[in-house]
């Protein structure tokens, strides 16, 4: 009888280390590397550094303070004050028609049409992601500041004042919003479906707009990433709840040491 429960109970142990190796590797498989067309990855843990090895870094304004319990390490928190981050203004020049912004956020607008990230140093060639001034929703500018773009009002609500990840990605025949709350787990997404044009960008700032007078965000940004592509919503899910995966973040070590030794979410 003794030797009979210990079989069973040996049994068990292994079935269960069994299906934790099977677990994992499915988790493994799943975590694409998606550093394809990265064109810069900005952590915010403390510095603006670009760790994605194109060295488009960015330089603090006044107001900017670093907070230790970010999304995924630190964070960067702007006052809505005039706080921003320029980032690589005489380098960081994209001409694209593919793209794709990314980032955590947890706060609100200070101002209307307050945006995350934002381009207004070539003309009406221009990129904003950020605040719907009417309705709150997530929006951007694109095709030569083309009204149905920055005037999208059937886009998304942002999450205020909790943590979520938004992006916009962008293709020739529409754009799609995302936004995914951390504390519900829930994704959602809006398509705007209309053609882009390709786009020459320059003078990107994190925590604003320069276009049209007062334009701050209030409130925190972690992890700020942009591609030269446009990511599924598999990827940004995968983001969203996963993080970069290992070979990701192999790819994306750098020569000071930067790169997060840990990427688990907060």
């Amino acid at each position: 009888m003794r030797q009979s429960y210990i079989f069973w109970l040996e049994f068990a142990q292994t079935s269960f280390l069994v299906l934790i190796m099977c677990l994992s590797i499915v988790v493994n498989i799943q975590a694409r590397d998606i550093t394809e067309g990265m064109i810069g990855y900005w952590p915010l843990d403390g510095d603006a550094k670009d760790v994605s090895g194109n060295d488009y870094h960015g330089e603090l304004t006044k107001g900017v303070k670093w907070e230790a319990n970010g999304k995924v390490g630190g964070a960067a928190d702007f006052d809505g004050a005039g706080s921003h981050i320029k980032v690589a203004h005489k380098d960081l020049t994209p001409e694209v028609r593919d793209f794709t912004v990314v980032t955590w956020i947890n706060g609100y607008k200070a101002n209307n049409w307050a945006a995350f990230v934002s381009a207004r140093g070539n003309g009406n060639s221009a990129y904003w992601m950020g605040y719907h001034g009417d309705t709150d929703t997530l929006t951007y500018v694109y095709n030569n500041n083309a009204a149905n773009t920055w005037d999208w009002k059937e886009s998304i609500k942002i999450p205020k004042d909790t943590w979520a990840l938004v992006a916009v990605a962008i293709e020739e025949k529409k754009a799609t919003a995302y936004a995914y709350t951390a504390k519900t787990k829930k994704l959602e997404m809006a398509e705007n479906k209309i053609e882009h044009i390709k786009q020459s960008f320059l003078n990107f700032v994190f925590g604003k707009d320069d276009c049209c007078g007062t334009r701050f965000y209030q409130g925190m940004l972690d992890e700020i990433m942009m591609f030269e592509r446009t990511l599924d919503k598999e990827e940004i899910m995968q983001l969203a709840t996963i993080g970069l995966n290992v070979e990701s973040k192999n790819k994306l070590a750098t020569s000071w040491g930067k790169i997060k030794d840990s990427h688990a979410l907060n």
